[in-house]
């Protein structure tokens, strides 16, 4: 009797050590799953998105009146009509592009971690903005009437704290200088890429550091906020 009595408990032992392995290895590799499915639901809806656009331009070619139903079926994500585009946002733990890339396809613009938003707000002011911080910029675009200082290009920045939503403006100021100190000089400005959902965006100061009347050449400095930056980068070329 008690030697069946070992056999039946060693068998009990047995069957939860598989029990546990079991689950352990199922719930290790769920993420793993997620990540695969989602990759796929990426592929198919960028397929139909592809599809849908090559409808719109055969319909677009076949004259006034031309219509046609045509059915878009997503299996995961939020789908929006708004502004004259169809928007589609996947949220995902899955790496299926580089934080921040963008892919141009014609018609479908695909991007990764887009949150940023950018556009002007008055005449005479730029915001370029993501979930971090909120950054001004003087806008001045006439090529003929505007004029720039080495202290005005960026006005404000402002970082929200994460925990309230409050926002924090910072203090001092930015200064761009060409090895001469404060300056004024005539030029331009121009925003690039405005909009919502956006990679990254920029504002560009085409400076006329010679002085020269009537100068086609120009110095550029351009600032450009990416996604979920705390940071603005700066370049001058």
């Amino acid at each position: 009797m008690k030697k069946k009595g070992d056999i039946w408990i060693a068998a009990i032992l047995y069957i939860l050590i598989i029990t546990v392995v079991l689950t352990l290895v199922l719930q290790a590799g769920v993420p793993i799953i997620n990540d695969l499915q989602d990759k796929t639901t990426f592929t198919r809806s960028k397929n139909t998105f592809l599809r849908l656009n090559q409808q719109i331009v055969d319909i677009s070619q076949e004259g006034a009146g031309s219509q046609r139903v045509i059915p878009i079926e997503v299996e995961k994500g939020d789908l929006e009509l708004s502004g004259g585009s169809l928007k589609w946002d996947l949220r995902t733990g899955a790496k299926i592009l580089e934080p921040g890339q963008e892919i141009d396809l014609g018609n479908l613009f695909i991007t990764s971690n887009a949150d940023v938003a950018a556009g002007p707000v008055t005449s005479s002011v730029y915001t370029l903005q993501n979930s971090i911080l909120p950054a001004n910029f003087t806008r001045c675009e006439d090529r003929t009437t505007c004029t720039f200082a080495s202290s005005n290009l960026l006005q404000k920045i402002r970082f929200r704290n994460p925990d309230t939503g409050a926002f924090s403006t910072t203090s001092g100021t930015f200064n761009v200088e060409f090895g001469q100190g404060a300056w004024n000089f005539s030029g331009f400005s121009k925003l690039e890429d405005a909009g919502d959902n956006l990679g990254s965006s920029s504002v560009l100061y085409y400076v006329n550091n010679t002085n020269t009347t009537n100068s086609t050449v120009f110095t550029v400095i351009e600032f450009t906020l990416g996604s979920n930056r705390d940071f603005v980068t700066v370049k001058v070329r």
